[in-house]
């Protein structure tokens, strides 16, 4: 059984969540005031975005025929409340760009997005309007599957689902073929397949099958199982669906144990075709220390481009998360903290209050070293 971690759980006065997901089941939680919707439109269809947009050359990422590294965040919130924090104005993507970054991540809820039970009909257009707006802030967008409800129970349905071990044949599918479909046009919006694929062996990553495990629900005092059996789809199969929808967009494929391990990826489970890119999560507990690195990441690194998509430290300090980027920056991975909000250390918050005043230490140190890495590039 998974070690509860501090940045897994959020609980908002009457039942619902807050700020977090990745790198699996392991924290407990922050308080946050409640949530602002953002404004519900009347339609899911993005607004026309900037052009730019993002390829993979060799083993890293390029624009405009450059070759860039992805440094940014996550803005959680959407992926367990239907109307998001609140916090996804332009103002909000502009106050990132102040940090230097120039790429967010957005996880998302495949449950909110099918709208089961007609309980959050707003849901694509908040998520088209935050997309929106980051882009129309100069900032590329990484749309992650982060929660998902195979099993479409009613709790799920007020949640946004749970945490599980691979995409369904169901749900997860149609999310993906209807964003594939919004977004094939603007290649500077990615797509993050599955957030944090977990318990699973790399033939069933690869493949697909059943899982009778279960998943994880994410919020609440103590770890819990919600039990069931599912279809999932493999991420070989899940591509194609991607790709004939999406050509050129970027794909990310997050690795095993919790999106952390890419061991897998160079011994014969990597996919083959163009704009792909494998994703690691480091966080500062057993099995993800620096010394555990180099067996989980560094052979894909020297083959594959690789970005970082959630990391972070628990203790409010900075020696993990210097150490991590220092890494990520010698083997050219890009990377984005978690998370962009003020919630505690246990989430771990890169803000200590809206709109952007950092977290001191933790995110006053990251701000700082994106403004080192954009100085640098310009």
């Amino acid at each position: 059984m998974p070690r509860v971690r501090a940045r897994s759980f959020v609980l908002v006065a009457v039942v619902i969540l807050a700020a977090m997901t990745g790198c699996g089941p392991q924290g407990a939680s922050a308080l946050h005031a409640t949530p602002q919707p953002t404004p519900t439109l009347h339609t899911p269809t993005p607004t026309p975005a900037p052009p730019v947009g993002v390829t993979v050359q060799g083993t890293r990422f390029a624009s405009q025929g450059r070759v860039i590294t992805l440094v940014g965040v996550n803005h959680s919130s959407l992926e367990y409340y239907c109307a998001g924090d609140g916090h996804f104005t332009p103002a909000d993507f502009q106050a990132m760009r102040g940090w230097g970054m120039n790429v967010v991540r957005l996880p998302l809820s495949s449950e909110f997005w099918a709208n089961a039970g007609a309980i959050c009909p707003g849901y694509r257009a908040t998520v088209a309007q935050a997309v929106a707006n980051a882009r129309a802030a100069h900032l590329f967008v990484i749309l992650d599957l982060q929660w998902s409800a195979p099993f479409d129970s009613q709790a799920d349905r007020a949640r946004g689902g749970v945490q599980c071990p691979l995409p369904d044949t169901g749900k997860d599918v149609a999310f993906w073929q209807d964003l594939a479909t919004l977004y094939h046009n603007d290649t500077g919006v990615l797509f993050d397949l599955f957030g944090e694929p977990f318990g699973t062996s790399w033939s069933t990553w690869l493949n697909g099958g059943t899982i009778s495990s279960g998943c994880y629900i994410i919020g609440g005092p103590s770890l819990q199982k919600e039990p069931g059996t599912y279809q999932a789809i493999g991420m070989r199969a899940l591509v194609a669906r991607v790709r004939a929808l999406a050509p050129d967009n970027v794909i990310i494929l997050g690795g095993t144990n919790w999106g952390y391990d890419l061991s897998g990826i160079p011994q014969g489970f990597a996919l083959q075709g163009a704009n792909l890119a494998y994703d690691t999560h480091p966080f500062d507990y057993a099995g993800k220390e620096p010394g555990d690195w180099p067996s989980a990441i560094d052979a894909a690194a020297q083959h594959y481009p690789i970005i970082a998509g959630e990391f972070g430290s628990y203790t409010c300090g900075t020696d993990y998360i210097a150490q991590a980027i220092s890494y990520f920056n010698a083997h050219h991975i890009s990377w984005l903290a978690w998370t962009w909000g003020p919630y505690s250390c246990g989430t771990p918050s890169l803000l200590a209050a809206w709109p952007d005043v950092p977290s001191v230490p933790y995110g006053s140190y990251i701000k700082q070293q994106m403004l080192q890495l954009s100085a640098r590039s310009t």
